[in-house]
């Protein structure tokens, strides 16, 4: 069993819980813009993602920190769950109180107050589940966090339609959320303190706390810079903009689990490799996966520029028309989010180069909301995202290639071969014959051509052994 297959089963397990996730929360968006007015969708969203952003907050690391300390100290498995377990706590009770604090001072009606309170006690139980699923993921068991987060997903769907069907509002389905989520948090802590006890050790904790910190900035500075935005939408242009925004960033935020799985699943392999100092892996990780990712990334980029009218008006409905000039601007962060470079930044223990990228972005990501927001309107938060995406791609690309001597010129050769690709197919979409089938086909036809290409130009025979490495096979 190579390590290349244990990665590939390893994601294909992640993977299919994060897509059923992921598709069942994106199914549920729809069910709740095309339910819900325009008006009460807006600050449904907006509650929801002033919650997120808080609840974050309790996590500020703690989860990466103890995958990260239970790879390396391996026999001190009871003492890091119990440090991650009273330090997630700690902060949860503080940043709920400071969200409820800050609350004061949005001129948010009550509606959204009360629906915010609400989804806050959610939003730190979906952090807590997470550090449940950190302990079985450090030790590379993935089967069993991705089988409960799917029966958690399903039952809450279950329980959304049930809401519907007895005409129930907003805060039923946010109601229902939280008994839910204590409902499966309850079981987590049954099971897992059958296998762990919570030992407190004070000089343990003290270390934990330090080795959190470099991730704990990274997380802070990351969630203002990709959370922080519907707040200022809404404190900008009010809650109803929110929505349409929504219903365009979901497309990223769901397609973005893709290289956020294979980063959950390639950051122990990484954290050993440095360990048993074989800094060859890094490179080959760099090299496979930017070229794997580059062809997906514009693939996904060209499929939302020429179908985003089409995406959106059949999925939303046409009351939310406004969404589709934002899909397409957003279209364009795909060939940045799917970034390689800062996995392996992390991988080889670089928080600090990490923390100044965020750090940066993050003040960007702030000042290009105000400005843009007040010169293009709800357009600019679409803008805002993509130069954030495209400054922390160069930075980490920059970073890698000058400190850690990962070598990237042929990664952005085929780069260009891959713009020349898309724009190539693209093009060909100007072809008189497109205007005159239907969407679908003409995908079919844009997915085919664009497909073929690529293996065309792009694959060669390392690509098959190491697929077949991938499936097992010799």
């Amino acid at each position: 069993m190579t390590t290349k297959f244990n990665i590939f089963k390893d994601s294909i397990i992640v993977n299919s819980a994060s897509i059923l996730e992921k598709f069942i929360f994106f199914i549920l968006n729809i069910v709740l813009a095309r339910y819900l007015s325009v008006e009460h969708f807006g600050e449904y969203t907006t509650a929801l993602g002033y919650a997120t952003f808080f609840s974050i907050m309790t996590d500020i690391g703690i989860n990466t920190s103890l995958i990260r300390f239970l790879n390396i100290e391996k026999n001190y498995e009871n003492e890091h769950f119990t440090n991650a377990f009273y330090a997630k706590l700690i902060l949860a009770i503080f940043f709920y109180l400071l969200m409820a604090i800050s609350l004061l001072w949005t001129g948010y009606n009550t509606d959204v107050i009360f629906l915010t309170l609400i989804l806050g006690l959610v939003r730190i139980g979906n952090e807590f589940m997470k550090t449940y699923y950190s302990l079985e993921e450090a030790n590379q068991r993935f089967l069993f966090p991705s089988i409960v987060n799917s029966l958690y997903v399903a039952t809450f769907f279950g329980g959304v339609i049930i809401v519907i069907w007895f005409k129930g509002n907003y805060y039923h389905i946010s109601l229902l959320r939280l008994v839910v989520v204590y409902m499966f948090i309850a079981f987590l802590t049954v099971y897992t303190l059958k296998k762990i006890h919570l030992i407190f050790n004070e000089k343990l904790f003290i270390q934990f706390i330090k080795g959190s910190i470099p991730f704990a900035i990274i997380v802070v500075l990351s969630n203002l810079t990709f959370r922080v935005n519907i707040i200022i939408i809404s404190l900008i242009l009010g809650t109803k903009e929110v929505g349409y925004f929504n219903n365009s960033i979901i497309f990223i935020d769901t397609l973005a689990m893709i290289p956020m799985n294979i980063r959950r699943i390639l950051m122990p392999v990484l954290y050993k490799a440095l360990e048993e100092n074989e800094h060859s892996k890094f490179q080959f990780s760099f090299d496979i996966l930017s070229k794997y990712f580059g062809i997906l990334a514009f693939y996904i980029m060209l499929i939302f520029l020429l179908y985003s009218d089409s995406l959106i008006t059949i999925i939303f409905g046409k009351k939310y028309i406004k969404s589709i000039p934002i899909l397409k601007i957003l279209s364009f962060s795909f060939p940045f989010i799917f970034n390689i470079a800062s996995m392996i930044l992390i991988g080889k223990d670089k928080q600090n180069i990490v923390s100044k990228i965020m750090m940066v972005s993050m003040i960007t990501n702030i000042f290009s909301n105000i400005i843009l927001l007040h010169i293009f309107g709800i357009k600019g938060a679409a803008l805002s995202v993509v130069l954030v995406y495209f400054i922390i791609f160069c930075m980490s690309h920059y970073y890698l290639a000058k400190l850690e001597s990962i070598h990237m010129l042929q990664t952005f050769k085929r780069y260009m071969i891959i713009m020349v690709i898309t724009f190539t197919v693209h093009l060909i979409t100007y072809i008189p014959f497109f205007s005159t089938i239907q969407f679908y086909i003409s995908f079919v036809i844009v997915s085919f051509l664009y497909g073929l290409l690529s293996i065309i130009f792009l694959m060669n025979k390392d690509d098959i052994r190491i697929i077949k490495e991938m499936l097992g096979l010799k």
